[in-house]
């Protein structure tokens, strides 16, 4: 597969970062991306983009950069001392700022960003995208399990 050893790579290096610039900034990189899976599979132009990344069972940039913010989220919850002491205290979950239970304990704190550019930084955007997942996955603690559970979840939220 020459898409996974010299493309994939490449495209998920820092995705982390440059997958939350705005889209006519992506959009170049989704173009020459889609095209070189059409070129790979030998595919018309008038084959979905979405038939694409399923024959290759990959993500598009979006997802991808979801995917990756999403393994971050699951690392700092659930395998914080894999990561440096600096991340400690990135995020907290509801359950340690509020003393009472409730249905949202497994969600993550959200401080409201005053700014369009709040509203792009890793804390907030991971902590929106964790509190939209299901709570089986919130829950999930192997992080092979999670990746399965998460590209599932990811890949049907499309179709």
């Amino acid at each position: 597969m020459l898409y996974f050893a010299f493309v994939y790579p490449h495209l998920l290096y820092g995705i982390e970062i440059y997958g939350n610039t705005c889209k006519s900034h992506i959009s170049k990189l989704e173009i020459l991306n889609n095209k070189i899976l059409r070129i790979l599979q030998n595919k018309s132009i008038r084959t979905p983009v979405i038939e694409l990344y399923k024959s290759y069972d990959t993500l598009s940039l979006s997802q991808l950069h979801d995917y990756q913010i999403l393994l971050f989220v699951h690392k700092l919850l659930h395998h914080a001392d894999k990561l440096p002491p600096v991340f400690n205290s990135y995020i907290a979950q509801n359950r340690s700022i509020y003393q009472y239970n409730t249905r949202g304990k497994l969600n993550l704190y959200l401080n409201t960003p005053h700014s369009t550019f709040g509203k792009r930084l890793l804390k907030y955007k991971g902590s929106v995208l964790w509190n939209n997942l299901p709570e089986k996955l919130k829950l999930t603690e192997n992080t092979t399990t999670f990746k399965k559970l998460l590209r599932k979840y990811i890949t049907e939220c499309v179709d």
